[in-house]
């Protein structure tokens, strides 16, 4: 079998596989939007690269926007083939699905207008609300730990990842050309003992496996440590009467950071009288699929719900129904937590309470997943002393928190752990979904735990064959390309030139002048990449 790496190689966005055993059509293990810089995200565009036409299944692991989000496009160019995926990620994919294609269809509408007015042409949205509808006729749902024949010959067993409800590491025994290959596709891989879902389980025994290294390079803190340093948080914020602002993917990790406001206020080690607010009706919606779901949390949360706790019996919980909701919250004197979307501050409501909170010094932002490159998360992570909101630049002045302890990803040890029992002779594992530091040091890390397993990290577009005398490219990628069109060489040069100045300059630049550099860097931006 032949898998070309469409996606999620040496990045973490954008998840997609596509597997060529030569005895029918194409499979596509993933299909996922490409999230964080304009550049990053042109390549949702480009529909003609996964062979729309030719794919006879979609495998969905779980319904995360990186792994998920892109089928509606491939149904916008004509695929009508099943989407398989566990009953849960049907559930969520089917609220998921319509309100990603809600918001393309804003977008596209507010470019069209802005290009009207300068004299360009309108904008298409990537997909619409009835390219939604339609790909939810298409799910397949498919019982978890049981093989399914998906295509003659390749049989499909889906088994528990322990990232979020309903996710996946996806497991194919395909008959090819009288060979039978195993191949693994682990998925998103959670936390050993996190919040409402149980352990990842260990698959059986694989020929090559695709496994993720979201955290290849780092340590999480534990639980224990994760949630004093929030309770401390709160303290802070409410010792100050500042705002508490929790930037939150609207599957899990809202869910989980409710689950445990909800415990910590009842057990009174959080201010009962400081507001906690969710601000995300898509968050509101999945929720909806966790209280269906109990069933497949894990055995402390099952028991806790037995008892009758629930985080909606807090009377601190507001949460909105409405836009004019949201914008009430702005007025609130004093403390407040706000869980909003989205995780990585890339969209969504959390933009507006950053815009009207960032630049206070008592404010506390909390990120409690990971930041991709190129997104608002990012850049305050990273330390920005000022980022860009609705085309302002917001000085930042509120203190930055990250709390690795309630990731939905596994760490490097957790990866190893899970790695470690499926390790044999002649096993083949290809490192993907990381950005290329931390996927680069954890494949340097199994060499020295494991000097005889053999590892790659493919590139875009890169083709590797189940069995092929190692892990090698079958065909070398054209070099990606930086842009969708061409820089002059000068420009080029000039851009480069800027970059050394700063990096050498004594002193560095204020906020004002970094806010002015990236006013005249996004003008241009948008110049260049403009329809």
């Amino acid at each position: 079998m032949k898998i070309k790496c469409l996606g999620a190689v040496r990045t973490v966005t954008g998840s997609c596989f596509q597997l060529d055993n030569s005895s029918g059509g194409l499979i596509l293990l993933d299909c996922g939007l490409f999230q964080g810089g304009r550049q990053t995200e042109l390549r949702n565009f480009n529909t003609d690269l996964y062979k729309p036409s030719e794919v006879k299944a979609v495998v969905i692991t779980h319904a995360h926007m990186d792994h998920s989000g892109l089928v509606p496009r491939l149904v916008k160019a004509g695929y009508r083939g099943p989407v398989y995926a566990t009953v849960a990620t049907c559930e969520l994919l089917k609220i998921l699905w319509q309100d990603a294609a809600h918001i393309q269809s804003q977008e596209a509408v507010w470019k069209s207008r802005k290009n009207k007015r300068q004299g360009q042409r309108t904008v298409e949205p990537l997909y619409e609300e009835e390219d939604a509808l339609l790909a939810n006729t298409l799910l397949s749902p498919l019982p978890s730990n049981q093989a399914v024949e998906i295509q003659p010959g390749v049989f499909l067993t889906l088994l528990a990842a322990g990232h979020i409800l309903g996710a996946a590491s996806a497991y194919l025994v395909a008959s090819c050309q009288g060979r039978t290959e195993r191949i693994l596709f682990s998925g998103d891989l959670g936390r050993q003992g996190q919040l409402l879902i149980p352990d990842a389980q260990i698959p059986p025994e694989s020929d090559m496996i695709f496994m993720e290294t979201t955290y290849g390079n780092r340590r999480h803190k534990d639980l224990d440590t994760s949630v004093d340093e929030l309770i401390s948080v709160i303290h802070q914020a409410r010792k100050s009467g500042g705002k508490v602002l929790i930037p939150a993917f609207a599957v899990e990790r809202t869910q989980e950071i409710l689950f445990l406001l909800s415990t910590l206020w009842h057990e009174g080690k959080i201010p009962r009288d400081i507001p906690i607010i969710l601000d995300s009706p898509l968050a509101t919606a999945t929720s909806g699929v966790y209280v269906k779901n109990q069933h497949l949390f894990d055995q402390k949360s099952r028991e806790l719900i037995r008892n009758g706790f629930s985080p909606l019996t807090m009377s601190a919980l507001t949460v909105t129904k409405s836009m004019e909701d949201s914008q009430k919250i702005n007025q609130i004197q004093g403390s407040a937590i706000i869980v909003a979307g989205s995780g990585m501050a890339n969209a969504g409501r959390i933009l507006h309470h950053l815009k009207h909170n960032l630049w206070r010094d008592n404010c506390h932002v909390v990120f409690v997943g990971f930041q991709a490159q190129g997104t608002t998360g990012r850049r305050l992570v990273d330390g920005a002393e000022a980022v860009k909101l609705f085309r302002e630049s917001v000085v930042v002045n509120a203190k930055i928190h990250t709390i690795g302890g309630f990731s939905g990803h596994a760490d490097q040890a957790e990866l190893v752990e899970w790695l470690r029992p499926q390790i044999h002779q002649g096993l083949k594992v290809v490192l993907v979904h990381g950005e290329e530091s931390g996927t680069v040091a954890f494949q340097k890390h199994l060499k020295e735990l494991f000097p005889e397993l053999e590892t790659a990290i493919p590139y875009w577009r890169e083709v590797i064959e189940v069995e092929g005398p190692g892990l090698k490219p079958e065909e070398v990628p054209e070099p990606e390309p930086m842009m969708a069109v061409s820089w002059s060489q000068s420009f080029q040069e000039r851009l480069e030139r800027i970059a050394a100045i700063m990096a050498d300059r004594p002193v560095p630049l204020g906020p004002s002048e970094l806010a002015n550099l990236e006013n005249l860097l996004n003008q241009a931006e948008e110049m260049i990449l403009r329809p």
